[in-house]
């Protein structure tokens, strides 16, 4: 459409400067013919342009300037869609910029939720892990003392022989340290996970704090 409508112009930009140098140029030749030569006078190299040449000359205008409304055209339209690209680049980077930052807030969020259930466990841990050592320090005397009174009433029966009363003594020290040993070895190795808990939460603590940084 844009193309008909420049060769339509072009066209009638022909015709009007054919017009006009038609115009001119007949009252010119008349004009010339009318004039008698005086003798001895210089006569003038220059000619009026003949029909054929101002139809030339009007047709190579027009084309001239329907050549620059082309290229004219054809920049603008060139701006055009370089401004429609640089506005499509820059949604696209937009969208891009909105979806980082929704992932570093999710990974924000989700690291802060981390260390939140981290220090929550390390509550937890630090708890348990003094309740252990707490009954273990209480169930450490008690078990040397057992230790002690069913190591002296034997020495005692080897020595002595036969004696109800030493007998009664061992049987009742061996029957509370068959329920004190395996107590404490239980707390021990409850409390050795529950160490190895604790470090592995610090370390893990540490480097969620350095991430963040």
């Amino acid at each position: 459409r844009r193309r008909r409508r420049a060769e339509e112009e072009a066209a009638a930009a022909v015709a009007a400067a054919a017009a006009a140098v038609s115009a001119a140029a007949g009252p010119a030749a008349e004009t010339q013919q009318e004039r008698p030569s005086l003798p001895g006078a210089a006569q003038s190299p220059k000619k009026p342009l003949s029909r054929t040449g101002a139809l030339a000359l009007a047709a190579a205008v027009a084309e001239k300037e329907a050549v620059e409304r082309r290229r004219l055209e054809a920049e603008r339209r060139r701006e055009e869609e370089e401004a429609a690209e640089t506005a499509r680049k820059e949604a696209e980077a937009a969208v891009e910029l909105e979806r980082q930052e929704g992932r570093m807030l999710k990974h924000s969020q989700d690291q802060e939720y981390h260390e939140s259930l981290l220090q929550d466990q390390m509550k937890d841990l630090t708890a348990r892990q003094k309740a252990l050592r707490t009954e273990l320090e209480a169930a450490a005397p008690e078990v040397a003392e057992n230790e002690n009174s069913l190591r002296n009433a034997q020495q005692r029966l080897e020595r002595f022989g036969e004696n109800p009363r030493l007998q009664e003594e061992i049987s009742r020290s061996e029957a509370r340290l068959e329920e004190l040993r395996p107590r404490c070895a239980d707390l021990e190795q409850e409390l050795s996970e529950v160490e190895a808990s604790i470090k592995n939460n610090t370390e893990l603590l540490t480097a969620t704090r350095a991430g963040e940084r």
